[in-house]
Order: C-alpha cells, then sequence, then structure tokens
C-alpha cells in the first residue's frame, strides 16, 4: 500500500536542497503544511505546473534546471512528453521497483531511476555507466523526484545560473523560499518569453534573509500559527550542470549575521538602517548601454546592487570569513564626516564585531576603555595628535601607546599595559602575532570622536581634521 492510501506524509523534507526547496514551494502553494498533503493536492498541484511550464518563458530557463528534459526540448513526441511527465510528477503511484532499492533521499522504497534530465546535478543517461543494482541512475521515490520539479519556481536566474534557498531547519527554508518564490512571480509578470538574468548573488540573497527576519516576528498567512523556527545556519546555492560539466557555488550565511541582525533592529535599528539604505546604489548598473531603464522586461528593485550585502558575501566566502568581516566594520559601520560621529556609532561597530567577527567582548571592552581614558585625560589633545599621526603597524602603534600611558599614568585615570595587550590581542611584550591593529586604532579614533563631540566640543575643535572624511583601515 503506498503513502497516500496509507495516510502517511507524501512529500517531506530530507535534507537535499532541491528536495527541500520543492516542499517549501508547495507548501507556499497549498497554504498548509505537507504532512497533510493529499493525493488530490498532489494531482491539482501537477496539473497545474504542467501548464505553466508549458509557458514559452520557461523553456530556456529549464534548459538549466533539467538539460534535454521534455520540458525543454522543442521536438518532442507527444508520446514521449506524457511519458516524462508521467516520470517526474506520476511515479509516486507506481509499485517499488524490483530488485527493492530506497530512495536516495528520504529511505522510502524507490519508484523509478533518474538522470539530469529529472533532478539537477546529476549526469546524463547516455553517460551513467553503473548505478544502484547495476543500473544506471540514480533510484528514488515518486514523491521526492516530484517535489523537485516545483523548486524551479523559487529561484531567481543570477549569471545564467539558478540561485535558490536551502536551511537545515525547514521553517527557515520556508521564510527564505517564499521570498524567492515571490521575486520570481515578479520576474515572470515583467516578461513573456525570456527569463530575467539578474546579477549579485550575495544582494540578492541578503536581501531576501533580511526580509525572512522581518517575517520572524510577523509570519505571513498560514505560516502565522507556525512554532518560530531556531536561527541556524542559511545557505544560498548556486548552480547547474548545463554544460560539459556541474557548476556549483553556495553562500553559507551564518547564524552569527541573524542573532546581528535581529538584535540590532532594538538597540541600533535607525543607525543601522541609515548604513543599510546608504550601501544601495541609486541607479541600476548595467551590463551593456543597450539596457535601458524603461526596458519593460526590467525589475529594478531586483536588479540593483547593495554594496555592504555584496562585502558580506565576499567575506562569508572566505575560509577565515571573521577577519574580512573586520574590514566589511571598517568600511561600512567605523563612520565619521571629518571629524563628525554619530551617537551609537561606536557600539554598533563592537557588536557587529562581536558577533559576525567573532571578537572577544572583553577584547572590545579594553579598546573601549583606553579611548574613554584618553578622552578623560588633561591631555587629550596632545594624545590624539599622537595618535593621528602614528602608523598602523604593530611596532610602531606599540611605541606611541607605551607614551600615551606614561602621559596617562601621570593623570588621575592610569592604565595598566596589559589592557593595552589586551586590546591588541597580544599575550606579551614579545608577542608579534597581531594582524589588525589598524581595525583597534580605527575603534580608539572613532570612539575618541563621538565621545569629544557629545562631551567637550572645545577639544574636538582644537584638533586638526583628518585628511580624509571616512577611517583609513582596510577596505572589504
Amino acid at each position: 500500500m503506498d503513502a497516500v492510501a496509507e495516510g502517511k506524509s507524501v512529500i517531506q523534507y530530507t535534507g537535499n536542497p532541491y528536495v527541500d526547496a520543492g516542499a517549501a514551494v508547495l507548501e507556499l502553494r497549498l497554504k498548509k503544511p505537507c504532512a497533510t498533503f493529499g493525493e488530490d493536492d498532489l494531482c491539482a498541484q501537477a496539473t497545474q505546473l504542467e501548464a505553466e511550464y508549458s509557458r514559452p518563458i520557461w523553456k530556456s530557463y529549464l534548459t538549466i534546471h533539467f538539460p534535454n528534459s521534455a520540458w525543454v526540448q522543442p521536438r518532442i513526441s507527444a508520446e514521449k512528453k506524457r511519458a516524462y511527465v508521467r516520470k517526474v510528477l506520476g511515479s509516486y503511484l507506481e509499485g517499488p521497483l524490483v530488485p527493492a532499492r530506497g530512495c536516495a533521499f528520504c529511505g522510502r522504497s524507490a519508484q523509478t531511476i533518474v538522470d539530469r534530465s529529472h533532478f539537477p546535478l546529476l549526469t546524463g543517461e547516455t553517460i551513467m555507466v553503473a548505478g544502484a543494482g547495476a543500473e544506471p541512475g540514480l533510484p528514488v521515490c515518486g514523491f521526492c523526484i516530484f517535489a523537485v520539479q516545483f523548486y524551479p519556481l523559487a529561484t531567481l536566474k543570477v549569471g545564467g545560473r539558478p540561485l535558490f534557498w536551502w536551511a537545515p531547519e525547514p521553517g527557515w527554508t520556508r521564510l527564505l523560499t517564499r521570498r524567492f518564490l515571490a521575486d520570481s512571480q515578479r520576474v515572470l509578470a515583467a516578461s513573456s518569453d525570456q527569463f530575467l538574468n539578474l546579477r549579485w548573488a550575495s544582494t540578492q540573497l541578503l536581501r531576501a534573509a533580511r526580509g525572512a527576519m522581518d517575517d520572524l516576528d510577523n509570519p505571513p498567512g498560514w505560516l502565522s500559527g507556525e512554532k518560530r523556527p531556531p536561527l541556524c545556519d542559511i545557505v544560498g546555492i548556486h548552480a547547474t550542470n548545463f554544460g560539459s560539466g556541474p557548476d556549483y557555488d553556495e553562500l553559507r550565511i551564518p547564524r552569527n549575521l541573524l542573532e546581528f541582525w535581529s538584535e540590532a533592529r532594538g538597540s541600533f535599528g535607525a543607525i543601522y538602517q541609515e548604513i543599510e539604505t546608504e550601501a544601495w546604489e541609486s541607479q541600476v548598473k548595467r551590463k551593456s548601454s543597450k539596457q535601458k531603464a524603461s526596458d519593460p522586461s526590467s525589475v529594478p528593485e531586483l536588479e540593483r546592487r547593495n554594496v555592504l550585502y555584496e562585502a558580506l558575501g565576499k567575506s562569508f566566502r572566505s575560509a577565515d570569513f571573521q577577519q574580512e568581516a573586520k574590514r566589511v566594520a571598517s568600511r561600512f559601520f567605523l563612520r565619521r564626516k571629518v571629524k563628525l560621529v554619530k551617537p551609537n556609532t561606536t557600539a554598533l561597530a563592537e557588536f557587529f564585531l562581536e558577533k559576525v567577527a567573532s571578537m572577544q567582548k572583553a577584547r572590545l571592552e579594553a579598546i573601549r576603555s583606553i579611548a574613554d581614558a584618553l578622552v578623560d585625560s588633561q591631555d587629550a589633545k596632545w594624545i590624539i595628535d599622537r595618535l593621528m599621526r602614528s602608523g598602523r603597524d604593530l611596532r610602531g602603534y606599540i611605541t606611541v601607546l607605551r607614551a600615551v600611558q606614561q602621559k596617562l599614568s601621570k593623570g588621575q585615570k592610569p592604565i595598566s599595559w596589559d589592557v593595552f595587550l589586551l586590546a591588541l590581542n597580544l599575550a606579551n611584550d614579545e608577542d608579534a602575532t597581531a594582524s589588525d591593529t589598524w581595525l583597534v586604532s580605527e575603534l580608539v579614533l572613532i570612539r575618541i570622536f563621538e565621545r569629544l563631540g557629545q562631551e567637550r566640543p572645545e577639544v574636538l575643535a582644537d584638533i586638526p581634521a583628518p585628511e580624509d572624511a571616512q577611517p583609513t583601515g582596510q577596505t572589504a
């Protein structure tokens, strides 16, 4: 007896990105969890999908999802087309394979054998020379291959490849897929003959992730009754095997960034929103001068780049993304206009560095305590002048800090040398492993300017203006 007849869950999350994305699309279309799907639901969705994929706009786009499939072949016979559709959308009605084999994704009884024309990133039928049970191809159940046919509906074409979402937590896969499903529908509405080829994969992904964070507080539709999913790492997948071989890339967005977004909205909502807004390019940069803003096939809100999102995406692709995240903090969060620094600038930068760059809180507090002691010092002008003239190399900076400590030791707020070592992340005076002296220097100066502007503007007025209008640290 099959799963439908037994009343068991027919479509389910398996941990495979393609199956899970398809399951999420089906849930969003049917507006109910997949555990409640019945055969009538699947039949109705199959009919709708076949009609949707008959539209001209899908022909070329589905080629990069299911190469050489009956969805895209223009001269395929009606009989072969029906056989293909029956295989990908009706195999769940068939009996198990003989000899019996398990589905590669969910472990249930497999009902068919698939290749890359049915399932992305596999090899072609004529290329496969071996498989389970000595039969070329991958054994899958009819439910998993059914779900996979729906995943293209929630993808964007970016740089010629499909871009879509997956997360180990199904609740997050639903929220993220919902965002891309809506974006895909906007692309479809903008053109009738060709799927718009977008740019800026990191921007597309992080824009959707930010929107999904908002959905946590106001879940849409039937998702409003669902338990709030825990924060987790989320993955944007950018892949195709159209051509000679698979072309696969992914952007793993760490939970740390989601935690930063979640908490920053409450404590630093206005200043962070300003940073994010300013990072959006005011105009769409097009590949060709022939493309005009009035082009009816364009979707301007999806074609703009966010330079902060692109910088974050670049850092997350690095093996040492925490180090790259420090450069993002320098470029976007440590902001000043000449000597003017807005309130909460330092606090927001520190929070980002703690959450995303994994800097120890004790170290950030040490950096802040040094800056605060300098502001409160009677020799503030002299000290700040020395700091602004100091270089960014470790030894040169330590020399200046030694002189600063001696000045402070004569005042009311002496600072132990151990605090300076902690700020520079050094074990002792002989340690030369510090790699972010430039960042410590920027944090100290930004904190000084921020406090002086609010508490001692007369001192700030006497300090020569820096040559640059922004920090001179590393760029992302």
